[in-house]
């Protein structure tokens, strides 16, 4: 399996940052070649298609796979949030009931849960269109690693075709947590 780079990279940065040790930093895997659009997104990179933000309680990356900025212009992306992992939020649900659909579409939104297992759960957002916004398609899923809480995002300004819903949550679940 080929691990993300750059954008792993600094995950693994930011969970060194954030756990404060580095030998407790966790890496998250990905496997982007699992989708074409995104495969060809990461081997040709520029500076407009990767968004970096380092904030105090969170790394934050997105990764353009459709659009002409990842900074305002996108259609597609992929998002990785990696944050210290709290001890108030400790089980899956409280991390999606900590999920605020408002932060992601200004539209009304419903938020359904895929699946889940030990240590991720995986949910889809969809907001219909409405005057402040777009329709936004989204698939997540949620990592919980020993230091870290990994969030990994699949953005569609639009609907997802079944091929790309597809395609996406097999990306998801490629999301490993490694050493």
């Amino acid at each position: 399996m080929r691990t993300v780079t750059p954008l792993l990279s600094l995950c693994a940065a930011a969970a060194a940052v954030l756990s404060a040790t580095p030998a407790a930093a966790e890496r998250l895997d990905i496997d982007y070649r699992l989708y074409a659009p995104l495969h060809a997104a990461m081997e040709s990179s520029t500076d407009q298609t990767l968004l970096y933000e380092q904030q105090a309680t969170r790394m934050f990356d997105r990764i353009l796979v459709a659009g002409t900025s990842a900074t305002s212009d996108w259609r597609e992306a992929l998002e990785i949030s990696v944050y210290a992992r709290p001890r108030r939020l400790v089980r899956l649900d409280q991390w999606m009931a900590a999920f605020s659909p408002t932060s992601e579409s200004t539209c009304p939104a419903a938020v359904h849960e895929l699946a889940r297992d030990a240590m991720s759960i995986t949910f889809a957002l969809d907001a219909q269109p409405c005057a402040s916004g777009p329709r936004l398609s989204g698939l997540y899923r949620v990592v919980l690693g020993r230091r870290s809480v990994y969030l990994v995002g699949a953005k569609l300004k639009g609907e997802m075709t079944a091929e790309q819903r597809t395609q996406w949550l097999t990306v998801l679940a490629s999301a490993k947590l490694g050493n």
